[in-house]
């Protein structure tokens, strides 16, 4: 089990373990999905700023295609990539009370980061995140690609004191 101080709020954090076998234990793809509508919100400002700016914004939505996308995404892709590798989570899973950490228990670290969020473009194919479904309910640990590649897992966080 690691333990840690947690470099926001100050406060130590245990990660849950089960019991049986003293293994990390990931969430599931319903509190994930959560987390990830929750970035959407946070993200999305971003990119209506951005189509703003490129004048592809209007009374009935916006659109991003050609530079605006490439730019959108790369945002999206340094959003994942500084949050998870320098907090352990984005503000969606802060918000839902989850945690990236390596399976050894250790904190998610840049280099871990950078693989996962690479990955998640292959985990969101071919729609929806479908292969990064498939692959978090068929493995052990619930992790979708990118968790394998980094040896990284999702895992509620419970904060002590």
């Amino acid at each position: 089990m690691y333990y840690g101080a947690d470099p926001i709020e100050k406060r130590a954090e245990v990660f849950y373990l089960d019991s049986e076998n003293s293994t990390l234990k990931g969430v599931g793809v319903g509190i994930r999905f959560v987390a990830l509508l929750i970035d959407g919100l946070v993200l999305l400002p971003v990119s209506y700023i951005l189509a703003l700016l490129m004048g592809t914004a209007g009374s009935n939505g916006f659109q991003l295609d050609g530079l605006g996308f490439w730019v959108s995404s790369i945002l999206g892709f340094c959003y994942y990539f500084f949050f998870e590798g320098k907090l352990g989570a984005t503000l969606g899973k802060m918000a839902v009370g989850l945690k990236v950490i390596k399976v050894d228990g250790s904190p998610c670290d840049m280099q871990a980061a950078a693989i996962r969020t690479l990955l998640r473009v292959i985990d969101a194919l071919p729609f929806a995140y479908l292969i990064g479904v498939i692959s978090i309910w068929v493995t052990e640990l619930n992790q979708r690609l990118g968790d394998r590649a980094a040896g990284t897992i999702v895992v509620r966080a419970k904060s002590l004191g």
